[in-house]
């Protein structure tokens, strides 16, 4: 054992059929992740975002590959001791040091940089206060535009954003990459798909306009909108577009015009120009 100051001493794991490393590479696939209420991240970028965040008392294990163990050591140690965020006392953080081809087989990356945790996932229903303009996402299934949008959202600063539980899993190792750790700053709230319909009109009634990105029935361009604060705007599914029905509910449609020789932007480039015409509009968020 190797001590780790605050966060515990340091076990060596040395094989790959270890219960605990067959069950960490499990959290790969997301029917593992719902079914145990764990995920992970990897990398110093994403281990530092978990650390400074509330999910820091949510972390279970920070794993690491023994041939840069005293390097990210000293980084958790130093963030730690800086009082940025206090860790729980009342359980230590399991720190795990593993060979390379142990952690070879629970990276999703083939260039990894050694380092990940397993982190739990947040309860309960996350609120929305209904003070800030929103970005709701459709059935939008690429997890690099769900991560990118949620990477805008927390860049920009003053946004909420609800998800269809269709869309791209956040506890996904591809939209945590591409979101940067910004779903550890982000207030992020999932609905089930029947229930986005009442999560629309608990929005109109409390005093929000909403748009919907969509290219049919005469949708009015972006610039000719003038966006409040009580703003929220639908991106549907990367293929098919927004549901008719979900578009039903909306009091507007707006498009982004674009050279009539392109067909599409993508969602996520589409939703970081609308965050910035929203920006722009509303001075103080």
């Amino acid at each position: 054992m190797e001590n780790m100051g605050n966060m515990g001493k340091a076990r060596f794991i040395s094989s790959k059929n270890n219960g605990f490393i067959i069950e960490t590479a499990k959290l790969k696939q997301k029917k593992y992740r719902t079914e145990t209420n764990l995920f992970f991240v990897e990398g110093i970028k994403l281990l530092k975002e978990a650390l400074r965040s509330d999910y820091c008392g949510k972390i279970k294990n920070i794993i690491i590959e023994e041939n840069i163990f005293d390097e990210t050591a000293d980084i958790i140690n130093m963030i730690n001791i800086s009082g940025i965020k206090e860790f729980d006392t009342d359980e230590e953080i399991d720190i795990v040091k593993v060979t390379r081809e142990v952690y070879a087989k629970i990276t999703e990356e083939e260039a990894f940089q050694g380092v990940m945790c397993v982190i739990e996932k947040m309860t309960g229903n996350t609120v929305l206060n209904y003070d800030k303009p929103v970005i709701i996402l459709d059935s939008v299934r690429d997890p690099g535009n769900v991560g990118a949008v949620i990477r805008t959202a927390a860049a920009f600063g003053g946004f909420d954003i609800i998800l269809s539980d269709d869309c791209a899993d956040i506890y996904g190792g591809k939209t945590q990459r591409a979101s940067m750790g910004a779903v550890f700053r982000q207030n992020i709230k999932i609905c089930g798909k029947t229930a986005l319909g009442t999560e629309i009109e608990n929005l109109k009634k409390n005093g929000y306009n909403i748009f919907a990105a969509y290219l049919k029935n005469n949708p009015r361009p972006i610039e000719e909108v003038l966006f409040t604060k009580k703003t929220a705007v639908i991106f549907g599914n990367e293929g098919n577009g927004l549901d008719g029905g979900i578009a039903g509910l909306c009091d507007e449609r707006i498009i982004i015009p674009i050279s009539p020789n392109s067909e599409s932007l993508n969602i996520s480039v589409a939703a970081g120009i609308v965050m910035w015409e929203i920006k722009k509009s509303v001075n103080d968020i």
